[in-house]
């Protein structure tokens, strides 16, 4: 049976009283009266909101205007039944069937450029997720990070890419530059937009021969991995916490999941072959 209105502080409290004395009562206080915007809920966005819920956030804005296709089952919180459903949809449901007193706000036409600046708050804490590969993606981006700008939010973006993923925090209440003014020209396309965007350091050995195919063909689409999408969700949780608590937080933060489990010696060998072989492929798609 699920709970009663009137049943929401006890709720709420055994459902994170294994949480007590790992993070403080303030912290949780903030983290639960927090709204985290989620602008993509597939891959990347879609991996923070289950533990994000699940450690005590309760205010959701979700957007995403796609619908799950049967690829993205390789990597997407999301089963057969959902196929067909739209993502910020289906994912509001899985959140609500966890936490029924969650306030979830879902806009099914994802992010638009015209319209974003009067659907965020002040202290609205943004996962920004938006795929890029379309021109109107790179305008929906460009408008997420303006307001952001606009209402000193902080921003988070993420990307992950084969084994590695690339976390970059842009904090508007100092940085006055949308996306650290690296997107000088949105109308170069997605190439170059992922360029100004992703440095070349951050790229895993294993992406580069997709890169060099992506070229000869634009449309082939970018392989992408359970491991890495889904470790975002852990790590995620982590900097909202540090970001809560006021802490300290790397503004770019990889992590390579291949390098965890290989060998030193190994890892660095693949240290070295990944140096040349960027080179290469800098050399290579000029």
């Amino acid at each position: 049976m699920p709970p009663r209105p009137e049943d929401h502080e006890s709720f709420y409290a055994e459902l994170t009283v294994r949480n007590h004395g790992l993070i403080a009562p303030e912290i949780q206080s903030a983290l639960r009266s927090t709204r985290f915007v989620v602008a993509g809920c597939g891959s990347t966005g879609g991996a923070v909101l289950m533990p994000l819920a699940r450690t005590g956030a309760e205010c959701f804005v979700l957007f995403d205007p796609g619908d799950y296709e049967l690829n993205n089952l390789n990597r997407q919180d999301a089963s057969l039944a959902d196929l067909g459903r739209n993502k910020a949809r289906a994912c509001a449901d899985r959140l609500l069937a966890v936490n029924p007193f969650c306030l979830i706000e879902v806009h099914e036409d994802g992010v638009q450029a015209g319209s974003i600046a009067g659907l965020l708050r002040d202290g609205d804490l943004v996962f920004d997720a938006i795929d890029v590969t379309t021109s109107e993606g790179i305008a929906a981006k460009l408008a997420l990070h303006e307001t952001g700008v606009a209402r000193r939010l902080t921003v988070i973006t993420a990307y992950d890419i084969a084994s590695t993923q690339f976390i970059e925090i842009f904090d508007y209440s100092r940085e006055r530059a949308p996306l650290g003014g690296r997107v000088k020209h949105p109308e170069a396309g997605p190439e170059a937009v992922l360029r100004s965007l992703i440095p070349p350091t951050a790229l895993p050995r294993e992406i580069f021969s997709v890169l060099l195919e992506r070229r000869r063909d634009p449309s082939r689409g970018f392989p992408q991995l359970a491991m890495t999408s889904t470790f975002l969700g852990a790590l995620g949780v982590e900097i909202v916490l540090r970001l809560l608590a006021h802490k300290p937080v790397k503004r770019r933060i990889r992590v390579d999941l291949g390098d965890l489990a290989r060998p030193a010696l190994r890892r660095a060998a693949g240290d070295v072959r990944t140096k040349v072989e960027l080179i290469d492929l800098w050399r290579k798609m000029r």
